[in-house]
């Protein structure tokens, strides 16, 4: 017959309350805070990226049937013409087009207020939606063609290994 001590006791008791709250510490974390993953810029060869202004990008609202369909996201601007069925004027996801619409994206919201590329007060999970949505569908089928200004201002150093242009009108 064995006898515990009083330390040995409170070990096999609290212990388990321990994992359990550290567990419980580490989720609340990871979910009150999330980083947006770092775009990468590339060239197509020797070529320049193509740089638009909020302003050049509305030319690609699928207005003009002659014109490609371009969508921004996260500073990324997509040709999202193979897309039309839902992307031209009168489908579901115009109001996304000839524009950044990276908050809309990261809210699934086709509201009119949502059509921003500002992301400030978004929570963490729709954040990591965002990059979900980014990656898994938008960088995996859309070509890209060029960048918003906005991600050349505010990090520039993303484009120190590329040439790069404005685009003309």
């Amino acid at each position: 017959m064995s006898v515990c001590t009083d330390m040995e006791i409170f070990c096999i008791k609290v212990q388990p309350l321990l994992v359990v709250l550290l567990l419980m510490v580490s989720a609340v974390t990871s979910e009150d805070s999330y980083t947006l993953k770092e775009i990468s810029i590339k060239a197509a060869g020797r070529k320049p990226v193509r740089i638009f202004t909020a302003e050049e990008l509305k030319k690609y609202d699928a207005s003009d049937k002659n014109e490609a369909i371009l969508m921004g996201i996260k500073g990324v601007v997509f040709d999202v013409t193979e897309g039309k069925t839902f992307y031209d004027k009168e489908s579901p996801y115009n109001i996304l087009v000839g524009k950044d619409s990276t908050r809309a994206v990261a809210k699934m919201s086709l509201e009119p207020s949502d059509m921003t590329h500002d992301i400030s007060g978004l929570p963490p999970a729709t954040l990591k939606a965002l990059d979900d949505v980014f990656e898994g569908t938008y960088m995996a089928k859309y070509p890209v063609v060029g960048y918003m200004d906005y991600l050349l201002e505010e990090k520039p150093y993303l484009f120190k290994s590329v040439s790069y242009t404005h685009v003309e009108l």
